[in-house]
């Protein structure tokens, strides 16, 4: 049996070879910048330092854009709603505390998420502190936030339903930890009015009910196959993707799957180790596999349509659909240009500093967020 310490370790050093900031020797080098720099049509428009930003796998710090703002958070307890144009501050927040995920906002309300295991509700409006409620362990990812209920997904295996009013707990349902996981957990999207869906480091995902947190069906995404605890490792970090009335989700060593979000039932599976991210148009689904392949599938198939695999040597992000291009960015500080065709690399653009998440869309505008802080493209 591996003692807990020797988990840790190996832990800490899986962590450490999957963040984007890490070298890899092994690989051949990425492409030449200069040979890529096709028009895209977009230039930066501001930047804003946002304070200490880890460009590793395992955070889930991210901005968010809601009316006309854009909220971000930093590891080092700063939150900042910024005006989406200019890059002004509205207002400043410093929660003093190691924050590792969000922040998420839905309507007056944002909440962020500690490494010390508090989930934390703010005024979307002024930044005031409206409740904190202690967690049983560090929240490595997003919170989801509805009009009466936010959940809250821990490492320990377990999702809090918490009241939006006052972050008072309602319900928590739980799974086991498998003895060895990827530092990271996926964020659970929640279905207005129906369920919060939440995947877990055993390869299943499972939609809770709203009120009570009980189960309403539970799938298995990817089963632990090998003879060693790394092989067997089938973690759901990539965060699913709701779109009409499918869900999309991939776990490590495991499978791509296509599910119906009102049944559970599998529409359609890949073989597919994923840890960075997914995206969905009308037509694709987009993954960047655990070997930093670029790949699109038929969203009705999951027939396999392109892969990139230029940017090998790179760590790179989820991948993100802006106009014709799939967006990527990469621990070299550079966005990547993919065409939504083929795949093929068009630019490599340099934003500075290793990506500290993937890039964020809204409308005509591109919101990236590296170690050098929140930089806005239009």
């Amino acid at each position: 049996m591996i003692s807990r310490l020797a988990v840790i370790l190996l832990a800490v050093s899986l962590a450490a070879c999957t963040s984007y900031g890490g070298g890899r020797d092994d690989l051949p080098p990425p492409p030449e910048p200069r040979g890529f720099q096709a028009d895209t049509g977009v230039k930066r428009i501001w930047r804003h330092a946002v304070g200490e930003l880890p460009a590793q796998l395992g955070y889930a710090l991210q901005p968010a854009i809601v009316d006309g703002l854009v909220y971000v958070a930093s590891a080092n307890g700063k939150v900042y709603a910024l005006n989406k144009d200019t890059g002004r501050v509205q207002w400043q927040r410093d929660l003093a505390r190691p924050l590792s995920a969000g922040p998420t906002v839905s309507g007056a309300l944002l909440v962020v998420g500690s490494r010390d295991g508090e989930a934390i509700g703010l005024s979307a409006q002024d930044g005031e502190e409206l409740w904190r409620s202690g967690v049983t362990s560090e929240i490595l990812a997003r919170p989801a936030v509805g009009t009466s209920l936010v959940a809250v997904r821990t490492v320990d295996g377990r999702v809090f339903g918490l009241d939006s009013a006052t972050g008072r707990r309602l319900w928590l349902y739980e799974q086991s930890v498998p003895v060895l996981t990827i530092r990271g957990t996926s964020s659970p999207i929640l279905v207005p009015g129906e369920a919060v869906i939440v995947g877990f480091d055993t390869g299943r995902l499972v939609a809770l009910d709203l009120e009570d947190g009980r189960p309403i069906w539970d799938v298995v995404v990817a089963s632990p196959k090998g003879r060693t605890d790394l092989e067997r490792m089938v973690d759901i970090d990539a965060d699913p993707v709701l779109y009409r009335a499918d869900i999309y989700v991939a776990s490590h060593n495991g499978r791509l799957v296509s599910i119906a979000a009102t049944s559970g039932r599998a529409r359609w599976d890949r073989e597919l180790s994923v840890l960075a991210g997914l995206a969905v148009d009308a037509e694709r689904v987009f993954a960047t596999d655990a070997d930093d392949h670029v790949w699109a599938f038929d969203r009705f198939s999951g027939a396999s349509t392109w892969r990139q695999e230029e940017l090998r040597g790179l760590r790179l992000t989820g991948p993100v659909v802006f106009r014709d291009y799939i967006l990527v960015g990469d621990d070299a500080g550079y966005l990547n240009w993919l065409s939504l065709r083929d795949g093929s690399l068009l630019r490599r653009q340099s934003i500075g500093g290793a990506f500290v998440a993937e890039p964020v869309i809204q409308g005509d505008t591109i919101y990236l967020l590296t170690e050098d802080g929140l930089t806005v493209l239009r």
